[in-house]
């Protein structure tokens, strides 16, 4: 094959919508005065770039971009095809084209764009010029413009109708998380490809079975027959480990159409932490008459997963993840697009944040419906870290067209997305979309999602079709069994997956089966909102803010305080998504999983009247993770202490993941903030091993509590080489800012560097609220952040260091009541 990259430099104009543009088709056309446009390219970076529009600021006007989606763009490209390129196919392949456009080769129109999501590919070897200059232009209309008219009866949208009727990411009409901004332009790479023989269409490799010691793994490859015959040609497969080959096969494509290989005592993919993500190297040839002409390779692990859902004791439906014949509590988060403008993200942010995902304790990640498809290096780095994707379609918060037209397209766009997808091991479950049988209720039709023709039909079609081996709901949140508790509720929490925001406490009413959304808010990082927020102008809409997120309290003032709303806010949601994950894990078996929402954020700018473009994430959009991040992280460690409040009564909990059982002895204070212990009880204990177990109740009203805000229950177990805590304070979140803190008295004991981590040991003399460590400017990961420490007590911290050089930098150390402390690093790189 003989590939010609259209990538790189292009022109790029515009046009009023649907204007002709036959000067344009013409070859005496020249493109003066055009834009330069680097393809792969959305049109927003090819504009900033060149300074027509502006970056991202906090309280830019968004209506000073609205011009860019309601004009039609032209790419100009001009291009030199060589004799090499003369073969038995050639194709053009537009890998994505965002969205509705007309291509036009040498002043010819040859083909039309409807789908960002899936390729355009054109036979071209009749229309090019050879050993001469070719001229390719797309036109891209408006995709506002484009949808104008459009039957919309029956649709429904959270937020506007022409999304509905675009196959783009939804999230670009603006969500409650970044602002309007409507992608335009070729946004994946453009190629020729000439070949001469036939080629390895596709592929589908996958776990069959696994027992007595042995996996049968499955294998189906379609080759593309467009040149010739198959005679002559054969297909050799290797499954290795290690560099051994593990097992081979070689024979004709009738062999390749169904084949089982077997592997002797095969090592396991496990997600994280249940063990090692073990991957195999996978390896496919394609041979013409014994010379390789094709060939594709992968990591492949084996593995399989099912979904339990068996009827429990208090009339629910169980939802529970087995890997391997093992049932998990799944530990994760939603993930979104890293950016509103994709061609701006950059393949190397995907290894950077999913290394804090696994930092944060994560075992899953689930792809939001109303983004994008992420690229194949997504996966690829989950399979490695042995992170498992739940993996939405890309359709959200509406109510679809159930035209056949629009159906085929969506059948169409699913049938690519799979096949590109299926063979990547990290990949658990397939979902129809984001909420879309629930936003029937929404739309005030709440029986009508039984009939959607979209996730009911079309989609679930496509997957059964095509990875019949892997798991399909149809949406999310989801209640599979209509005769069941629960069944006529898409978000109930008697049985699939549901989706849950209300006020903090009121979780404690749900007994959810796995928790696949939920959150809180908060503002990001200083340094992030800092810089986004550089002229420090007031938070619009703060007030109303305020009231939603504590409770009507009115300690943040006009919110002029900067950096008092952000801490403030940091720790209500900190403390929300604690108090929310220790309840989930308590109820383990019940509920068998929490993907708290969400994640990540993606850089974006505010629509008008929203607060802040970054509320509800752990890592900001700037990848600066927030306070959440920690207090989620240690939520999500493999055993925990948790508590339950009762009436008069606190229940304490251990919540383990591991298969190993602990002897030990709990250790329950009742102290205060100066260090005062005003009574201990010591019991004996066991924390049983992959179980929630409750581990003593305290009677709250024997405590002599003279001060709420100045005392607090510290519980710990010692005991089998583990040492676990956690705190208990008296008041309600939204008052934790009457809490009486003194000035901690922290100081830095000791820095030392060992290899490449720095070890920092801190100690205080009264308690220690939120003691936060940063590095400015440069790429650490803190072992831990954001935790508090008990009056006259040490902790040490490991920060492993990913920037070079530490001797230019400052350590500085602060917190809720801690002063700024500051420690030149020089000191310790010598």
């Amino acid at each position: 094959m003989v590939k010609l990259s259209l990538d790189g430099h292009w022109k790029v104009s515009y046009v009023s919508f649907n204007e002709k543009i036959d000067h344009v088709l013409e070859d005496c056309f020249v493109p003066e005065g055009w834009l330069d446009a680097y393809i792969p390219e959305d049109i927003h970076a090819t504009l900033r770039r060149a300074g027509y529009i502006k970056g991202h600021y906090y309280g830019k006007d968004l209506e000073e971009e609205r011009w860019i989606e309601e004009v039609d763009w032209i790419y100009f490209k001009e291009f030199y095809v060589s004799d090499d390129l003369k073969q038995e196919k050639v194709i053009i392949e537009f890998e994505g084209l965002d969205t509705f456009c007309d291509i036009y080769l040498n002043g010819e129109k040859i083909a039309f764009g409807n789908n960002m999501f899936i390729p355009v590919v054109v036979d071209v070897k009749s229309k090019l010029r050879y050993n001469a200059r070719n001229v390719l232009v797309v036109r891209f209309y408006s995709p506002v413009k484009y949808v104008e008219g459009m039957d919309t009866t029956g649709l429904f949208s959270t937020t506007t109708l022409d999304r509905i009727l675009a196959r783009k990411a939804q999230m670009n009409y603006s969500w409650d998380f970044c602002g309007r901004c409507v992608t335009i332009g070729i946004w994946k790479p453009v190629s020729i490809k000439a070949y001469n023989h036939n080629f390895i269409e596709d592929y589908y490799i996958y776990t069959q079975e696994i027992k007595d010691g042995k996996a049968i793994v499955g294998l189906e490859v379609n080759l593309n027959q467009e040149v010739e015959s198959l005679d002559g040609y054969t297909l050799e497969v290797q499954l290795s480990k290690d560099g051994c080959v593990i097992c081979q096969v070689e024979g004709d494509n009738d062999v390749f159409r169904a084949l089982k290989l077997e592997v002797e005592n095969p090592k396991l993919w496990w997600p994280r932490p249940y063990g090692k993500p073990e991957l195999y190297d996978f390896r496919l040839v394609l041979k013409k008459n014994n010379e390789i002409v094709d060939s594709v390779e992968q990591k492949f692990g084996i593995r399989t997963v099912e979904i339990v859902q068996e009827p429990q004791e208090d009339g629910g439906t169980s939802f529970i993840f087995k890997v391997n014949g093992k049932c998990l509590f799944v530990r994760g988060a939603n993930w979104v697009p890293l950016n509103v403008v994709y061609t701006d993200i950059k393949e190397e942010e995907y290894e950077e944040m999913i290394d804090f995902a696994v930092e944060g304790n994560i075992s899953m990640l689930r792809v939001w419906g109303g983004g994008i498809y992420e690229p194949l290096k997504f996966f690829e780095v989950c399979d490695k870290k042995g992170i498992m994707v739940f993996q939405d379609f890309m359709f959200a918060c509406g109510i679809y067209p159930q035209n056949q037209e629009f159906l085929d397209n969506a059948y169409k766009e699913a049938v690519y997305v799979i096949k590109k997808y299926r063979n990547c091991t990290s990949l658990v479950l397939w979902s129809g979309d984001n909420e879309n049988d629930e936003a029937y209720t929404w739309a005030g039709r709440p029986t009508e999602f039984v009939h959607d023709k979209l996730n009911k039909i079309t989609l679930r079609s496509a997957c059964e079709k095509f990875d019949p081996h892997r798991i399909f709901i149809p949406s999310s949140p989801h209640s599979p069994f209509p005769d069941r508790p629960g069944g006529d509720n898409p978000k109930s929490d008697l049985q699939g997956d549901t989706h849950i925001y209300i006020h903090y406490k009121e979780i404690k009413k749900y007994r959810p089966r796995f928790l696949s959304e939920f959150g809180s808010v908060s503002l990001p990082e200083k340094d992030t909102y800092f810089k986004f927020n550089f002229l420090r102008k007031k938070l619009e809409n703060f007030e109303r803010f305020a009231n939603r997120l504590l409770n009507g309290d009115e300690y943040l003032g006009d919110g002029s305080d900067h950096e008092k709303v952000i801490y403030y806010t940091q720790v209500y949601n900190s403390y929300v998504l604690k108090y929310w994950i220790e309840h989930l894990r308590i109820l383990k078996w019940i509920c068998a999983g929490s993907l708290y929402w969400k994640f990540n954020d993606p850089v974006a700018d505010t629509n008008k009247g929203v607060i802040f473009p970054t509320l509800m994430s752990t890592v900001d959009f700037y990848k600066k993770p927030k306070m959440t991040y920690y207090y989620t992280k240690r939520a999500y460690e493999d055993i925990i202490l948790a508590f339950n409040r009762t009436e008069s009564k606190l229940e304490i909990y251990s919540c383990s993941e591991v298969e190993q059982s602990y002897s030990g002895d709990l250790i329950i204070r009742h102290m205060d903030f100066e260090g005062r212990i005003y009574s201990e009880k010591r019991v004996e204990c066991v924390i049983k091993p992959d179980a929630s177990t409750l581990l003593y109740t305290l009677d709250l009203s024997e405590l002599d509590v003279k001060d709420k805000y100045n005392e607090y229950i510290k519980v710990s177990f010692e005991g089998s080489g583990i040492v676990l805590e956690n705190r208990y304070l008296f008041v309600d979140i939204e008052e934790f800012y009457k809490l009486k803190f003194k000035d901690a008295g922290l100081f830095i004991k000791n820095v030392r560097k060992e290899g490449d981590e720095l070890v920092v040991t801190l100690s205080t003399q009264n308690y220690a609220r939120n003691v936060r460590l940063n590095i400015l400017d440069y790429k650490a990961h803190y072992q831990d952040n954001y935790f508090d420490m008990d009056a006259n007590t040490e902790k040490t911290v490991r920060i492993k260091l990913c920037g070079g050089p530490i001797h230019d930098k400052l350590l500085y150390i602060e917190g809720g009541n801690v002063k700024r402390i500051c420690y030149t690093l020089d000191k310790v790189q010598k």
